[in-house]
């Protein structure tokens, strides 16, 4: 009865896939497993035929040493015992066979430690094996030079075979690689398939003219070249050529010079028609024919290249198609084309940042007025607006020269250390000499403060001009960022890429897709399309994730590419936030002069913001709200934490030298994926963390940002590493300050973690009477937890 369920089970579930996807998966381990034990017991009994270098065969071990130690290890000994005993009867095979056990004994036996799973290690064995048991052998027949030559190259074949065996297998056994055969693949693949047609070769059709090794060699050049290309096409041939003419014996390289020519020329055709790729195949393998004729006319090649090209033109399309998928090595040109996208939006959203600051900064500056700084010209100005007409001008300023300049330079000291001057500051002599002295006073002092007034007009202007050459090394900083990452490569990952889009085509749905990972390794997938409703859904979701074997973030809304939708998934964290706020505006006031604010970038990194505007009311709101809004965008656009702070500050120290604001600034990085955070302060109120049941209070010592600007200010940074289960409150001065927070600390060490909006509530409402608070409060609460 439980079997029948299940089959009801079974077939149910087969008919709801079908219903949802229009296609029939079936679902069969044991038959997968099954046909590989077919299929290596066939291989290495066909592969222990394969003679080369007068009786050598050494293919048949090095089936069984790439096989392993489990079934299909066993299935592959059995098959290489049946073949060599078949092919090279008792006498003669019993060799091979002896080396065929023992290299399954020391698999089976050493495939649990390490030093098995090196790459090395089977081809290894396999070879030392090979060389233990035929060094009898070897005895018997002589120690002649030619034969030592051929063991010793059957014992380097024997080995190196394991190797390319197994990297033949990897597109069928590794299942992430669904993508283009790599070089390394598309190499072992000739090779398996040349020694397997090194033992078809023996078998002759139509009175022993025609070889069904060599037809299939033929007809393997033929299929390579003229979906693969030239290089392909010459490989195959040369690899197919080779194996034949050693199948014959060695010394002739007919089928080398006739299959690479032929594969050479049919790959210049890739892209036509069957029947021209084997059209020229046929006619370039008679030229070469023809060409070697006074050597001895090579007439069953004709005939064999014949027949294989019609079996050529009989294969399915299919067939061919799915082989000109694997030998593709181009790289899909939509993921790059997405990959820079992705960069140049990147470099777009910081220039619009910088922007958003240019303009905020812009009022700021005024026109320059004429420099006039030097204090020895305040007494030349007021002697040429008061003695220009007095009876004394020659007699004080030619005759007695050298007392009035003294008595003028005497008095100057005094008059800049004050900031003007007095009567005493002068010699009596001097005073009691002018006969307009007082009216000489007040355009000394008229003249000293216009000189002072300039002296620190160009001491401001000397400030300004370096925090605009340090905004210039941050923008060339930000844009060597930028620069770097253009000219890294985002990851693509074919395989994923390639499941998705053939989910897609199950969903009916037409589009492109594209699956890469971004700078932090973190996989992010995109679709674009007419219509991707579907994909919205929550379980469609689900069944994305599962497909591409991460977690993903629902679809997020991008700017569509032409007049076709846009949908991003991101991989999801393993860790969440959830945060909780609340703000109080000071008594009488109707707006607060904080602000705060939340970001999540792609790359699983959360800000949390908090500024206190200076004061309280409308301009304090407008200065923390500026602060919070240029650094979103800043952060937004990927510039690093500590380099948009810095910006920021610099910024705002130049708009407060005309309107006279600042703003404190506490910033939270949390990466979400590991957990690692940091806490960035500018003048910001203690930061309090539980972890368990205990609470401690981080605080910082930097000025707020916009008070003060230099080249060595910079905010306080503490680094932390936050797990699941630990909280974060951040809040501003006006709601605990380091002398008073003892409530708060037992407040936050009580929290039961289920409402972090409930106790940011009650830290802004804690000890207000019904005047409110004496300053605006905001507190910010955050819980980090495991995504589930």
């Amino acid at each position: 009865m439980a079997a029948k369920v299940g089959w009801k089970s079974k077939a149910a579930q087969a008919r709801e896939e079908m219903a949802r996807t229009g296609r029939l998966v079936l679902r069969a381990p044991a038959l997968v497993r099954g046909a590989e034990y077919v299929i290596r017991f066939t291989l290495s009994a066909v592969l222990a035929g394969a003679e080369i270098l007068n009786g050598c065969a050494p293919f048949g071990l090095s089936m069984v040493g790439c096989s392993g130690s489990g079934l299909g290890g066993f299935a592959a000994l059995l098959g290489a015992c049946f073949g060599y005993l078949a092919f090279r009867g008792l006498a003669e095979g019993l060799r091979y066979v002896a080396a065929a056990i023992l290299i399954f004994s020391v698999a089976f036996a050493f495939f649990d430690i390490k030093l098995y799973q090196r790459s090395w290690f089977m081809p290894t064995v396999t070879a030392a094996l090979s060389g233990a048991t035929g060094f009898v052998y070897l005895g018997e027949g002589g120690w002649e030079i030619s034969t030592v030559i051929f063991f010793l190259t059957e014992l380097l074949l024997s080995g190196a075979c394991v190797y390319f065996y197994r990297t033949a297998f990897s597109p069928w056994l590794d299942k992430r690689d669904e993508g283009e055969l790599s070089t390394r693949q598309l190499a072992s693949l000739f090779i398996l398939g040349s020694t397997v047609l090194i033992s078809l070769a023996q078998l002759t059709l139509v009175g022993d003219i025609i070889s069904a090794g060599r037809v299939l060699a033929a007809l393997a050049v033929m299929v390579f070249s003229s979906q693969g290309g030239l290089g392909v096409g010459a490989a195959a041939g040369v690899a197919a050529g080779l194996s034949m003419d050693l199948a014959r014996g060695g010394g002739d390289w007919s089928c080398t010079v006739c299959y690479g020519c032929a594969g050479l020329v049919t790959g210049v055709f890739q892209g036509r028609s069957r029947t021209g790729c084997a059209v020229a195949y046929v006619l370039t393998n008679a030229v070469v024919v023809l060409w070697a004729w006074e050597g001895g006319a090579e007439l069953p090649l004709l005939y064999e290249v014949f027949t294989a090209s019609v079996l050529f033109l009989l294969l399915p399309e299919q067939l061919l198609r799915k082989v000109r998928a694997r030998l593709s090595r181009e790289r899909s040109p939509g993921t790059a084309d997405r990959a820079a996208a992705y960069v140049r939006e990147r470099l777009t959203q910081t220039a619009e940042a910088f922007r958003t600051l240019y303009e905020s900064m812009r009022g700021s500056f005024r026109g320059s007025a004429p420099n006039d700084g030097d204090l020895s010209t305040v007494f030349d100005r007021a002697a040429d607006k008061v003695c220009r007409r007095c009876a004394l001008r020659d007699a004080c300023w030619q005759r007695n020269y050298n007392t009035t300049f003294n008595a003028l330079n005497d008095a100057l000291p005094a008059m800049a250390e004050r900031g003007h001057g007095e009567a005493g500051d002068f010699p009596q002599h001097f005073t009691t000499r002018c006969l307009h002295f007082p009216q000489f006073l007040a355009a000394a002092n008229e003249a000293l403060t216009a000189v002072l007034c300039r002296r620190q007009y160009q001491n401001r202007l000397q400030e300004n001009r370096a925090a605009v050459f340090r905004q210039y090394g941050t923008l060339s900083s930000l844009l060597g960022q930028a620069a770097a990452e253009l000219s890294g490569e985002l990851t693509p990952d074919p395989a994923r890429e390639k499941r998705l889009r053939r989910h897609l085509t199950a969903l009916g749905l037409e589009g492109d897709a594209w699956v890469y990972y971004d700078q932090a390794g973190h996989l992010r997938c995109e679709v674009a399309g007419p219509d991707l409703s579907p994909l919205r859904k929550e379980d469609e979701r689900a069944t994305l994730s599962s497909l591409l074997g991460v977690s993903l973030h629902a679809a997020e809304e991008e700017s569509p590419i032409g007049t076709r939708e846009h949908l991003v998934f991101t991989q999801a964290e393993p860790l969440q936030a959830v945060m909780g706020a609340a703000a109080r505006q000071k008594g009488g006031e109707t707006v607060s002069g904080d602000a705060g604010g939340l970001l999540r970038t792609p790359e699983g990194l959360l800000y949390v913001m908090l500024c206190d505007g200076m004061g309280s009311g409308s301009a304090a709101s407008r200065e923390s709200k500026l602060a919070v809004r240029l650094l979103e965008q800043f952060l937004r656009a990927g510039v690093q934490a500590e380099t948009a702070l810095k910006t920021l500050n610099a910024a705002l120290a130049l708009r407060s030298e005309e309107e006279g604001g600042f703003t404190t600034v506490d910033l939270l990085e949390l990466d979400l994926f590991t957990g690692a955070a940091a806490l960035y302060k500018f003048g910001a109120a203690p930061t309090y963390l539980r972890r368990g049941p205990s609470v401690s209070r981080i605080t910082g010592a930097a000025l707020p940002a916009g008070l003060t600007d230099g080249e060595r200010i910079a905010p306080d940074i503490t680094r932390l590493q936050l797990e699941s289960g630990d909280v974060v409150v951040m809040v501003s001065d006006g709601v605990a300050d380091q002398r008073e927070d003892q409530w708060l600390r037992d407040a936050l060490a009580a929290f039961d973690g289920e409402s972090p909006k409930d106790l940011a509530r009650a830290l802004v409402s804690a000890n207000v009477d019904e005047h409110g608070p004496l300053d605006d409060r905001t507190a910010l609460v955050v819980r980090l937890s495991a995504r589930s």
